[in-house]
């Protein structure tokens, strides 16, 4: 005897699908340094250039009473100063949708440019993280390639030279020896001696924002599992409430509070792998930056986040998403890392 089943009774019979108006995003688009670094006001040129300056050390070696002045006595205090800068960089995204495509009923509903749309700025949020957080060094645009704003990778590397620091007057403002770990070597007493280091070079005793790939973060989590067997300190948690929390979130240090943030875009660049930096498209887990909780480190735009439609030269609607943006490191000095 024959009997009509579900495995029988196919879309070829009148079987209907059930496809749910559900759409999620899978993939990382936290953007915790775009989101948290404050914004300076708008570049005029496409390189963004700014004064830096030097303290001589002090002096207490007295003076003679009673002796005249003379111009060899004077010091010319403007002969410190450098001038650091980064160019400015255009992020795109672009997309188009064709007229039929745009016309026909799709999951999960609206439209499908509008829907493109919103997933490109997406994107380009991403590039502009990636891009910041990235161990690019700056470069000026030709006729074949666009100019690349330099990234933290470079703020914070102590020997950087390149480009950005191409002078032995700029790489007097660099970030300085001993604030910038290795992943391998992070122990507590050598992330201590980092921040030591910033505070030794800035002096700045305040709140800083320490952007951490997940390497990093399980790093300094393992300092609350330390044990008197190394040498180091253990910790007593009240877990009456039936809750274990082994994570680190904020570190008191010495010198400064850090707020530790997790970041999957830091140390990429643009091309091929090179160093301890991942091709753009690959998670660095490794890198981290400590950056002050102020205005040290600020993005500016010379365009902000825009939408350009194209003209529909028959195929579709086109558009792109941009931005034009810099990064300012006001203090280089101030800036520690994790490679």
């Amino acid at each position: 005897m024959a009997i009509a089943t579900s495995y029988n009774v196919t879309n070829v019979k009148g079987s209907r699908e059930n496809l749910e108006n559900v759409l999620k995003t899978v993939s990382p688009h936290e953007t915790p340094l775009f989101a948290t670094l404050s914004q300076s006001a708008a570049p005029k040129a496409t390189l963004n250039e700014w004064l830096v300056d030097s303290l001589a050390s002090p002096e207490i070696g007295g003076v003679i009473d009673g002796v005249d002045l003379t111009i060899s006595d004077a010091q010319n205090l403007i002969d410190t100063r450098a001038r650091l800068g980064n160019r400015v960089q255009t992020v795109r995204d672009i997309f188009s949708v064709s007229r039929q495509a745009e016309m026909i009923d799709v999951a999960p509903g609206g439209s499908l440019f509008a829907a493109s749309k919103a997933k490109s700025l997406i994107q380009l949020k991403n590039s502009i993280e990636t891009a910041i957080g990235s161990g690019n060094d700056q470069s000026a645009g030709t006729s074949s390639a666009g100019s690349k704003l330099c990234g933290l990778g470079i703020w914070s590397d102590p020997t950087a030279t390149g480009n950005t620091f191409d002078t032995s007057l700029k790489q007097g403002f660099r970030a300085v020896s001993g604030s910038r770990v290795s992943l391998a070597s992070l122990t507590e007493s050598a992330f201590r001696g980092l921040l030591q280091e910033v505070f030794t070079a800035a002096g700045s005793k305040g709140t800083y924002n320490l952007f951490a790939g997940p390497a990093v973060m399980n790093k300094i989590t393992d300092y609350t599992r330390s044990t008197t067997a190394n040498g180091n300190f253990s910790f007593d948690q009240d877990v009456s409430g039936k809750t274990l929390v082994r994570s680190i979130l904020t570190y008191v240090s010495d010198y400064s509070t850090i707020n530790i943030i997790p970041d999957l875009f830091l140390g990429r660049v643009d091309g091929s792998a090179s160093g301890t930096d991942t091709v753009e498209g690959t998670v660095n887990t490794d890198r981290a930056y400590l950056i002050p909780d102020d205005d040290t480190v600020s993005i500016k735009f010379l365009e902000g986040i825009t939408v350009q439609d194209l003209p529909d030269n028959g195929a579709g609607k086109r558009a792109f998403s941009e931005a034009m943006l810099t990064l300012r490191v006001s203090n280089p000095r101030a800036l520690g890392s994790i490679v």
